[in-house]
């Protein structure tokens, strides 16, 4: 059974293309099911390759989300100064960023002492909102390193008000409003400001 469960994890993957492009949740609790499935294989000559291939994946997500989905002060100063048009293999900006699109928001939100692992990264865009469940997973995972994980936990000091609703957690942050919540939602009334999966407030993910 957990066999076939790991295939399963490890074809899922494969036919959706390896690891870009997903949202930070999708990513840490992907994470977090090849880390259960591996603790959960017997160790012997039929699961060998199983294992191997397991490693190989978990190591390859760990540098992406590490790399690339990590953004503290110091990171954010890295992505403001991105050239772009870069493609060589010695390229810092690998996935061609327009600085330009970064939000106003984000740089009174991420504090000097603290970072967190962003929603997306994906050609010439990053989504730059703090989403909680995939940080927390993160966390929990170990797919962030101990440094890391001392950030997330100095972020939620640091942007306590904005971060912690009164049940226990935002979601997400910022709330997607006026003309990006009509792009974005269709002008779903269920997902209004602070509402539902636009920022609201998710008790039994925590409790």
């Amino acid at each position: 059974m957990v066999i076939a469960i790991t295939k399963l994890l490890l074809a899922i993957e494969f036919f959706s293309q390896g690891i870009y492009g997903y949202p930070i949740d999708i990513q840490s609790l992907f994470y977090m099911a090849l880390k259960c499935a591996r603790s959960m294989l017997k160790q012997d000559t039929t699961t060998k390759e199983l294992i191997e291939r397991i490693d190989k994946r978990l190591r390859a997500l760990s540098y992406h989300m590490r790399s690339y989905y990590w953004l503290d002060f110091e990171q954010l100063n890295k992505v403001y100064r991105y050239k772009t048009e870069e493609y060589s293999h010695t390229a810092v900006n690998k996935f061609n960023v327009i600085p330009d699109s970064i939000p106003d928001w984000v740089f009174d939100f991420v504090p000097t002492k603290g970072g967190y692992f962003i929603g997306n990264v994906s050609p010439a865009r990053m989504d730059f909102r703090w989403f909680c469940l995939g940080n927390c997973v993160a966390i929990l995972s170990s797919l962030a390193t101990p440094s890391q994980e001392e950030g997330i936990m100095d972020l939620f000091e640091e942007r306590w008000e904005e971060l912690i609703g009164e049940l226990p957690l935002k979601i997400t942050y910022p709330a997607l409003e006026n003309h990006e919540w009509r792009i974005e939602t269709g002008c779903d009334p269920k997902n209004t400001r602070w509402s539902y999966h636009n920022g609201g407030s998710w008790p039994g993910r925590f409790w």
